[in-house]
C-alpha cells in the first residue's frame, strides 16, 4: 500500500526543466560588424518553466527572450545581437548569456557563442 502511494505522490511532482538549444555556438571567423543569433529555450519538463532573468557577460551583447513563461512541451526563441565594432573588438572571442529560472535542478543555464573577429583593415 506504501509503495502504490509513493507512485503516486511521484507522479504528481511535476517540475519545470530548461534546455538551450544549441548550448553552443560556434560562428568560425566573421567579420567586425553586428551579428544577430538564436537559440531555442525549450520547456522539457511537465510544468511551466518561468524564466526570472536574462543576462549577457558583455555590454556588447545584448538577449531578448520572446516570452518569460515557456509551457511544458514548448519553446522560445532567444535572440542575441552581437556587436563587435561597438568596442573595436577582434581576435578571438567568447560570451555568455545566462538564464535564471525556476527550473529547480538547473537554476542558471547558459547559451554560449563564440567567434574570431576579423581585425579591420585600415
Amino acid at each position: 500500500m506504501l509503495l502504490v502511494a509513493g507512485l503516486l505522490s511521484s507522479c504528481n511532482n511535476k517540475t519545470p526543466q530548461i534546455s538551450i538549444q544549441p548550448p553552443l555556438q560556434d560562428l568560425g571567423t566573421q567579420p567586425q560588424q553586428l551579428i544577430d543569433l538564436v537559440f531555442e529555450v525549450r520547456n522539457t519538463g511537465n510544468a511551466d518553466l518561468v524564466i526570472e532573468k536574462v543576462s549577457v557577460s558583455c555590454e556588447c551583447t545584448t538577449a531578448e527572450l520572446e516570452k518569460s513563461t515557456i509551457p511544458p512541451g514548448e519553446s522560445a526563441e532567444l535572440r542575441v545581437k552581437f556587436d563587435p565594432a561597438e568596442d573595436n573588438l577582434f581576435g578571438e572571442i567568447q560570451r555568455i548569456i545566462y538564464l535564471r529560472s525556476n527550473d529547480p535542478n538547473q537554476p542558471e543555464a547558459e547559451a554560449e557563442f563564440r567567434a574570431t573577429i576579423q581585425k579591420p583593415e585600415g
